[in-house]
């Protein structure tokens, strides 16, 4: 029995329809603006394949709709041959190419890149050709199994009254078992990645030999072992300046810092493990120090050096950082699959230090500060209620790049005072929250700035934090005129659907830029720490010269 709708769905796969295939060229066009940042050609091609893809299907079910409307008055759309589709696509795109190497020259003059001439297309094309492919399959995947379950079904019910509206309800099912399979397969894929992750951070980097030191982690005094600092424990407890080198660089006499780091290996709960770590403050004696941080880390328990270095060298030693790692996997993975990990793993450590400090005598212990970048922001700000709580239960916070998914960030963003863009918001005349996007940002503000001090670091082009699933279906605040950043070229225009699908790219290279822009924070985290938590009484010479020493720092990803 034939079903007309259906069984025009396409099954062939050297033709294509005409009314997809003309939407799926203004979608490949719109692909070509530009975004947060600069695109290289793999990701403009990925972009444009899954960009068309998607615009063909949105035209094919577009006119299809039309059709069943017009009772019969419009004709089903035609098609013609792939090749012929893809050669007038190209023809467009290369018409459009020097608007769109403007484009991308305005988005790297924003960032500080050098300008581009154009585009490889060989590059581009064999990555445009893997985005719609991939995109095209899951189509057919998805139409194949709609039309086998409608063709089952119609068989057992009668009438055609009622075979019409089992249409809808094969739909729903299909829809359904699609999103059953993407679950299952994401709960095997997390645990591949996991595992896989969990052997990697067993690998140590043997340029970061056991510390010697008995105020490190992992050391032979220490009470948490070599083998359960991981692999990103092991670089931070290995790692940071020495006493000569902090007195080189500041002209005043240091001490040793202090660094406590469990890993995941580290037997018991996060509760347990987070206890571990406050008796690990305890044998350092962390209670004599003048600032202590607690750091967030990202989803593989990295740490930002430039922050941490920056942080120690500002105090000349006299700190204990304390971390926690919580998973092994990058904090893209760790974000999507994982993202209660990060939250129950950061909470228990802040509560256990924040308990501990608590009980120390108020005129003397160190300065609590907490600290995060990325998903080790998230996780920081997860451990407390809300806005009113963090600054209560701290005596300062540096938050850089954080996620745009976290709730506490949200409601400071939504409380901003009338007038203060989005990007950059002013609270409360910055009384005790302030956003800065470079270096000297928050001092600029003037005013008065509490001693409890919160300070968020976000720059105009990090997708980390403005991207989130709403830029598919609506225009974002920080896109609106009057609350976007500078950073932003002012070319960037939001588009349904193909802004989501830049911005899935921008996150992937939200670190491929200079300094100073995207997900970098690296430079930006030392000026937030300064005016956060002071230093100890170095004069100006000093602190340019920390400065210098922190930007020569490599380029980091984070992790």
């Amino acid at each position: 029995m034939r079903v007309p709708i259906l069984e025009r769905l396409p099954k062939a796969k050297h033709q294509l329809d005409i009314a997809g295939a003309v939407v799926g060229v203004l979608a490949l066009l719109v692909s070509l603006t530009p975004s947060l940042l600069p695109r290289p050609n793999w990701a403009q091609g990925l972009v444009s394949g899954l960009a068309f893809a998607v615009g063909y299907g949105v035209g094919v079910g577009l006119w299809r709709l039309a059709v069943v409307i017009s009772r019969g008055r419009l004709r089903p759309s035609a098609e013609a041959p792939w090749w012929l589709v893809t050669a007038i696509g190209l023809a467009v795109a290369m018409a459009f190419m020097p608007l769109a190497v403007g484009w991308q020259n305005s988005v790297r003059e924003a960032v500080g890149e050098a300008p581009t001439s154009g585009f490889d297309w060989f590059v581009g094309a064999i990555f445009y050709a893997a985005g719609a492919t991939l995109a095209f399959s899951i189509g057919r995947g998805v139409a194949r199994g709609w039309r086998a379950l409608h063709r089952l079904s119609v068989r057992w019910i009668p009438g055609d009254r009622e075979r019409r509206r089992s249409r809808f309800l094969d739909g729903v099912v299909t829809l359904v078992g699609m999103l059953v399979v993407a679950s299952l397969a994401l709960s095997v894929l997390s645990w591949l990645l996991t595992a896989v992750s969990v052997q990697r951070n067993r690998a140590y980097d043997p340029e970061f030999p056991q510390p010697t030191s008995p105020l490190r982690s992992g050391s032979d005094a220490s009470l948490v072992a070599w083998d359960e600092v991981g692999q990103a424990g092991a670089k931070i407890v290995g790692g940071g300046p020495t006493v000569t080198q902090i007195e080189a660089v500041t002209g005043m006499t240091a001490v040793d810092p202090i660094r406590v780091y469990v890993g995941i290996d580290a037997p018991g709960t996060f509760e347990e493990r987070a206890q571990l770590a406050v008796e690990e403050l305890e044998r350092t004696g962390a209670a004599e120090r003048s600032v202590l941080m607690v750091a967030g880390t990202t989803g593989s328990g990295w740490l930002d050096p430039a922050a941490l270095d920056g942080f120690e060298y500002l105090h000349a030693g006299d700190t204990a950082i304390v971390a926690q790692q919580y998973g092994a996997t990058g904090s893209p993975v760790s974000a999507l699959l994982t993202p209660d990990l990060s939250q129950d793993g950061t909470t228990a450590l802040v509560r256990a230090v924040t308990a501990w400090w608590n009980e120390l005598p108020a005129d003397d212990r160190p300065q609590l500060l907490v600290y995060g970048l990325s998903l080790g922001s998230f996780g920081i700000q997860s451990a407390y209620a809300s806005g009113d709580a963090l600054m209560s239960e701290t005596q300062g916070a540096v938050l850089a790049g954080t996620p745009s998914f976290t709730p506490v960030w949200s409601a400071f963003q939504d409380a901003r005072d009338d007038g203060s863009p989005y990007s950059l918001p002013v609270l409360d005349g910055g009384e005790h929250v302030r956003w800065a996007a470079q270096w000297g940002g928050l001092a600029e503000l003037g005013g008065t700035w509490s001693e409890t001090r919160v300070a968020y670091l976000q720059h105009g082009t990090d997708p980390i934090v403005w991207i989130g699933p709403s830029v598919i279906w609506s225009e974002p605040e920080w896109l609106k005129p009057g609350q976007r950043s500078p950073e932003i070229s002012t070319d960037m225009t939001w588009i349904p659907v193909v802004t989501a699908f830049q911005g899935v790219i921008d996150l992937i290279l939200s670190t491929a830029v200079p300094e100073d822009a995207g997900h970098k924070y690296g430079n930006l985290a030392l000026d937030a720490l300064h005016e956060v938590t002071g230093d100890a009484g170095l004069d100006d010479e000093a602190l340019e010269r920390i400065r210098t020493v922190i930007e020569t720092y490599d380029t980091y990803v984070v992790e």
